[in-house]
């Protein structure tokens, strides 16, 4: 299976999406998104005045739970579309969120003490490129933590078929969810990303499966 994922077309995407996006979030999910979210960035043990950067934020989620967490954090979200950083921005005054692309990081080298993403590097063009990107801009020692989905088991099977069934009752853009969900069959298993990520430098502290393996959080060090 073979994917569009040119920028200009995942960009499209998401702008398209933004308006609906949360809402979706918690009916496909039966509203266990955000509890997950939140005990997966609790695993970094964030401490005051530390920096984190959310790349794929989106519309905030991992941003708003590290601010939660340790509201003394330095936090910066970054995305490349523009409507669901407007909705990220309005969830929260006192976190920075910027419009750039992940695999060109504006950012100095060593400039931060965690680097998050969730459910955005399967998104991206170029996956590599932006780990690379993540490694770099990461201090020595700091944390990079990657949560998507996991297992493709029988629950994952029944998430797609919840997704299509509430794209259908509430009229999301199906070419869109479709899109996300082809994206998560083709993503590789947990272990094949710390493999990919272990190969460019970071080695795996922690490992944490939700929902009976369905969502994978890994969290490696520099």
């Amino acid at each position: 299976m073979t994917l569009d994922k040119s920028p200009q077309k995942i960009k499209q995407m998401f702008n398209t999406i933004a308006k609906h996006y949360d809402f979706m979030n918690n009916i496909i999910s039966f509203g266990t998104h955000n509890f997950i979210k939140y005990l997966s960035i609790k695993n970094l043990e964030i401490h005051p005045h530390d920096s984190i950067l959310d790349m794929c934020c989106g519309t905030g989620d991992l941003s708003l739970a590290a601010k939660n967490i340790q509201p003394l954090a330095c936090i910066t979200g970054i995305d490349f579309s523009y409507n669901m950083l407007k909705f990220a921005s309005s969830k929260s005054k006192d976190i920075k969120f910027i419009q750039g692309d992940v695999i060109n990081l504006p950012f100095e080298d060593n400039s931060f003490d965690f680097v998050t993403i969730g459910f955005g590097l399967r998104n991206v063009s170029q996956p590599e490129k932006a780990v690379e990107e993540a490694y770099r801009v990461l201090r020595p020692e700091g944390k990079f933590l990657h949560l998507d989905f996991g297992r493709k088991n029988i629950i994952s099977k029944i998430f797609d078929v919840v997704v299509l069934a509430a794209v259908k009752i509430l009229g999301g853009d199906k070419k869109s969810y479709e899109y996300l969900i082809n994206s998560k069959k083709i993503f590789p298993l947990p272990q094949e990303m710390i493999e990919d990520f272990e190969r460019k430098g970071f080695r795996l502290i922690q490992r944490k499966d939700y929902m009976f393996g369905v969502i994978s959080c890994q969290i490696l060090k520099k």
